[in-house]
């Protein structure tokens, strides 16, 4: 099946609108996204239930919806977030990054990839699927736009905690993923780690303890925190030391080093295991203190699932692996592991960097092929 021209038109429309609102997160703030949503896109005269949750993170308030359309018992979750990481520098923009520029068949913006061009593929799979009668009779379609995925995940995990996964049959989130399949993600543990030295003037260091000289000589024991083992997806768990700050002047010894450090870790990789050797290592004579800041699941699903066997069918694209993080993590849980699909429109490449843009015939592909495939799985 293909949506039509009318269809695709007003798709178009949508995601330039969704680009045009600002919604960086620091602050994350997504009111205006939902207020368009509530109002102008899911029309409660064509069957959409709307709820809107709001929670509070650094005194901001942020907000999600929850579109529900069909009663039937099988759920379906079709995820994805609001929020966008900054835009930096605006003068060094080709084009305004709130300006949702149309240049063929790209449209170039600050989350236009990520991931608002897959929030657009998913209202196309709720427009076309709200004309199917028969579909709604047997299944429920319930639409998560969340807050705060690109800072903590806060959104999601107060959707889940209200209890909106529970009794879900699958789980579609529309990441970038440039139109292949991603059935399992890597997890995250952030940690923070304070050393402690003891200043004294440049001149006479040996009455000092240098804190940084501490910090460069245990790198290579963050590394040996990670087991040598591969994921036949998602490969090798990584580490990335990502900041580091320290030292007053050049003149002082170094009395005071904080560096942060991201692990990316594959389900065979045990968290408990990466925390405890963190906390063993010994930068002598030095102190040092370990904080665990971030800590995410490594995910994977059933790759025979039916409806990710029809998908890929239907598509004609690759299953991967994700080296990143998505609401996923917070979504699914040990104690309810719901089969996920992460399938979107952009290319991952593109995202977070200068001049984000996305290919307007991609969204349209997912809406195409999650439609499809999702009538081949659920309707009788």
């Amino acid at each position: 099946m293909s949506i039509s021209n009318s269809l695709k038109n007003k798709l178009k429309n949508i995601l330039i609108q969704l680009v045009q609102l600002p919604s960086e997160n620091p602050p994350g703030k997504t009111e205006s996204i939902v207020n368009y949503l509530t109002s102008k896109v899911f029309n409660e005269k064509e069957g959409f239930q709307n709820e809107v949750i709001t929670n509070v993170k650094n005194d901001v308030k942020l907000h999600n919806i929850i579109t529900r359309l069909g009663t039937g018992k099988n759920k379906i979750v079709l995820s994805g977030h609001l929020d966008v990481v900054p835009v930096g520098n605006v003068v060094n923009w080709k084009y305004p990054p709130f300006s949702a520029k149309l240049i063929k068949d790209r449209i170039h913006g600050r989350g236009s990839a990520d991931m608002k061009g897959g929030l657009t593929s998913l209202i196309g799979v709720l427009k076309t699927l709200s004309k199917n009668k028969t579909f709604l009779e047997e299944n429920e379609l319930i639409f998560l736009g969340t807050a705060d995925e690109e800072a903590g995940m806060s959104g999601s995990q107060t959707l889940e905690k209200r209890g909106i996964m529970n009794n879900v049959n699958l789980l579609i989130i529309a990441e970038p993923t440039n139109l292949n399949i991603g059935i399992a993600e890597k997890g995250l543990l952030w940690a923070t780690l304070k050393i402690i030295g003891k200043s004294a003037h440049g001149s006479t260091p040996e009455e000092g303890i240098n804190a940084i000289e501490a910090a460069l000589n245990i790198l290579p024991q963050l590394h040996k925190c990670l087991d040598n083992k591969k994921n036949q997806i998602l490969g090798y768990s990584t580490l990335n030391v990502g900041k580091i700050q320290g030292g007053t002047k050049i003149n002082i010894v170094p009395d005071y080093v904080e560096l942060e450090v991201d692990f990316r870790l594959i389900p065979e990789q045990s968290h408990s295991s990466v925390i405890n050797k963190l906390k063993e290592i010994n930068p002598e004579p030095c102190e040092v203190d370990v904080k665990i800041t971030n800590n995410l699941p490594a995910l994977k699903t059933d790759p025979n699932h039916p409806f990710i066997k029809n998908l890929q069918k239907i598509s004609q694209s690759e299953i991967i692996g994700l080296p990143y993080a998505t609401d996923a993590a917070k979504l699914v849980t040990p104690t309810n592991p719901i089969p996920f699909v992460i399938y979107g429109p952009g290319n991952p490449n593109d995202v977070h960097k200068l001049n984000e843009s996305i290919s307007i015939e991609q969204v349209y592909r997912v809406t195409d092929c999650l439609n499809e495939a999702l009538l081949k799985t659920y309707l009788k």
